[in-house]
């Protein structure tokens, strides 16, 4: 299969970049992918044997439903921040009409580095402070960018609508539950609407959706680059803490949770109001899209097709997940409890 994606790429490149004369892919190869992507790695080498270049660059392939939104979405998320100067790898092609795979895909600089989740843990704690303190850093420093590039077209976040994003939210879960046949989440549906009133959003902010130490690189200089952005939306920064801290909650622990969140209200300067709220809206969000996955196929929510044993390889951090939704709430949902037998 590497093989003949190798040869496609190249007859593409060759389309794409007619002035880069024999030119060859080269040194093509899987890497670990995300839940929603293939990832490949690549050499582009192109020149006169006398002036040979190459390019290191890394292929993001879209599976499944909603793949050309989701691509799409990626690429300009990343062309905007790069431009605002937030460290991500540089974007350079989006195709959805004329790919060799039948699957939209990008194509961006290779970043060399290592997984901040890797890092992180063969460290000392005094060293680990360090790098949790820039994680937050790079978390503040998204929050507090201008997000009005970034909102979709045809949107308009008025400031005096600050109950936008929470009736998005409330809307968008009836229709989910609606659509999926889930009524267990009624109930949690039930008690974050009960609470509306007390999350009003007094500003939006560039979130990332999958904000975790997975997804950020530690370069060799010591720089952080953020990678996996097909979750970036305008909405409200306290949900995208929240699904940050819940990661870090069902994978590590509470005390772990709390010191991420001391360094973040340090570094924003205040402390967050009703993150509760956020928090529940999170547990519930992972929880029902872990029900969908298994009970109809990860790629009717745009991921990968093998992604499905990673999720069931998952289920003590899924357990953690519902207990402490059920923490917050006091909300039972059968639909998880099934699943978690």
């Amino acid at each position: 299969m590497d093989a003949s994606m190798q040869d496609g790429l190249e007859a593409y490149c060759r389309r794409r970049f007619p002035e880069k004369g024999q030119l060859q892919v080269k040194d093509f190869r899987s890497l670990t992918g995300g839940w929603e992507n293939e990832v490949y790695a690549f050499d582009l080498e192109y020149g006169p044997p006398e002036d040979r270049r190459s390019d290191q660059l890394i292929l993001r392939v879209y599976p499944g439903d909603h793949a050309d939104f989701k691509s799409q979405r990626e690429f300009h998320a990343m062309r905007k921040l790069h431009t605002a100067g937030y460290p991500v790898p540089y974007v350079h092609i989006l195709e959805k009409s004329d790919s060799p795979f039948s699957k939209p895909f990008l194509i961006m600089d290779w970043v060399e580095g290592q997984l901040l989740s890797v890092r992180m843990s063969t460290l000392p704690e005094a060293e680990r402070a360090a790098l949790r303190t820039r994680f937050c850093q790079l978390l503040v420093r998204l929050h507090h960018l201008d997000w009005r590039p970034f909102q979709e077209e045809g949107t308009n976040y008025e400031a005096d609508k600050p109950y936008f994003f929470v009736d998005k939210y409330l809307a968008g879960e009836q229709e989910v539950l609606e659509e999926w046949g889930l009524p267990g989440f009624a109930p949690v549906l039930a008690w974050l609407g009960e609470r509306r009133d007390e999350v009003p959003c007094l500003e939006p902010a560039v979130t990332h959706g999958d904000f975790h130490a997975g997804n950020l690189l530690v370069r060799d200089d010591g720089s952080v680059i953020v990678v996996d952005w097909t979750g970036c939306r305008v909405s409200d920064a306290r949900l995208d803490l929240a699904r940050t801290l819940l990661f870090i909650r069902a994978y590590g622990s509470e005390d772990r949770r709390m010191l991420y969140l001391a360094e973040y209200e340090r570094l924003a300067g205040a402390q967050l109001q009703q993150l509760e709220w956020f928090e529940a809206l999170a547990c519930s969000l992972r929880l029902r899209d872990v029900v969908i996955a298994l009970s109809n196929g990860p790629e009717k929510l745009g991921w990968r097709p093998d992604i499905a044993s990673t999720v069931r390889a998952q289920i003590a951090g899924n357990r953690e997940t519902y207990e402490f939704l059920r923490e917050l709430t006091g909300v039972r949902v059968p639909e998880v409890e099934t699943l978690l037998v």
